[in-house]
């Protein structure tokens, strides 16, 4: 075996490595930036992908891969919803902590209208506010590593998540109460 095929070989592992690590988490912050658009997540995953083995050797050092292919991906999510060819709900990883332990047909109802008020909350955020936010929760980056995604400074990223957070909780808050007035009444 020659020395470039060897090398090739050797990037070809370590690509496959990145792909392992990253593709799943990659493909489940598209699908909730995207607002639960699977396929198209999965469309934009494979394309950030593609996109750093293109780029080979003038592509990111491997330690810095991670917030290359979520910058990438993120653009990318960003120019597919500026098209408006995906405008689903966002974020099921939010409302698994509302899932029922038990197959219960009423709580499960109940947790599907908990789900689509969430994620009707969370599609009214700004789009920084969102994506800082699922980086943090989703992802569980740092404020550091979801300001290299992101191309702002940690500050930023911390104000974006505050806001984020206190939008929601005042969004449920607001949420909740008006459906406890309509069940008193």
């Amino acid at each position: 075996m020659s020395c470039s095929a060897r090398d090739m070989k050797s990037e070809d592992d370590e690509f496959a490595e990145l792909f392992d690590e990253f593709h799943p988490s990659l493909c489940r912050f598209l699908e909730c930036l995207l607002g639960g658009a699977r396929a198209a997540a999965e469309d934009i995953a494979q394309e950030s992908f593609l996109r750093l083995y293109r780029a080979g050797t003038d592509g990111p050092p491997q330690a810095e891969a991670r917030f290359w292919l979520f910058r990438v991906a993120r653009n990318l999510a960003l120019n597919e919803l500026s098209r408006g060819h995906t405008r689903r709900r966002l974020l099921d990883r939010v409302v698994e902590m509302f899932a029922p332990q038990k197959k219960d047909p009423e709580r499960e109802y109940e947790a599907a209208e908990r789900r689509a008020v969430v994620m009707e909350m969370l599609k009214l955020l700004p789009e920084q506010q969102r994506a800082a936010l699922l980086l943090r929760e989703q992802e569980e980056m740092s404020y550091r590593e979801i300001a290299e995604v992101l191309c702002v400074s940690e500050a930023k990223v911390k104000v974006d998540i505050f806001r984020a957070r206190e939008r929601l909780r005042e969004r449920w808050g607001r949420t909740h109460s008006s459906a406890a007035g309509a069940a008193n009444r």
